[in-house]
């Protein structure tokens, strides 16, 4: 059918991650990494680095972990539509649940729709080893460029 998912992603894991190098620089001085992309999901980590904290202890900056929900869905869509430079966050919904303390943080992004002008998914934010010890939670949409 049509609408059936494809088997397997439309671009590996290293064709995003040297766009990111080449393209997002920032991504990796705020030590943000795509791990691995599948079919409709992406996995981005934030590598902990004590200059991304925020006042008060090693809880990480709010900032980096929308920027990390944010890599996470974009990796999403990737996944299906390839590489796509130019699509861009039309709205991010972050709940922060528990803080992120002194460790990497995981976000498993999730793309819910792909549609010809908007692609829509959702984020979980977690530490390595505790999926279901959720630190955060994001839907995030984006508007795809004309073609």
């Amino acid at each position: 059918m049509a609408n059936e998912p494809p088997i397997q992603p439309a671009v590996g894991i290293e064709e995003v991650r040297a766009f990111f190098v080449a393209e997002l620089p920032f991504t990796t001085e705020f030590g943000i990494v795509p791990e691995s992309i599948g079919v409709d999901e992406s996995l981005a980590r934030f590598i902990f680095n004590n200059r991304m904290i925020r006042p008060g202890g090693e809880i990480v900056a709010g900032p980096i972990l929308m920027a990390l929900a944010d890599t996470a869905v974009y990796v999403a869509i990737f996944s299906r539509a390839g590489i796509v430079p130019m699509a861009v966050t039309n709205d991010l919904k972050i709940t922060f649940l528990r803080p992120a303390i002194g460790r990497d943080v995981l976000a498993r992004g999730r793309l819910l729709k792909l549609g010809r002008r908007v692609a829509y998914g959702s984020v979980d934010l977690f530490h390595p080893g505790e999926p279901d010890r959720l630190l955060a939670h994001a839907t995030s949409s984006y508007v795809m460029p004309d073609e």
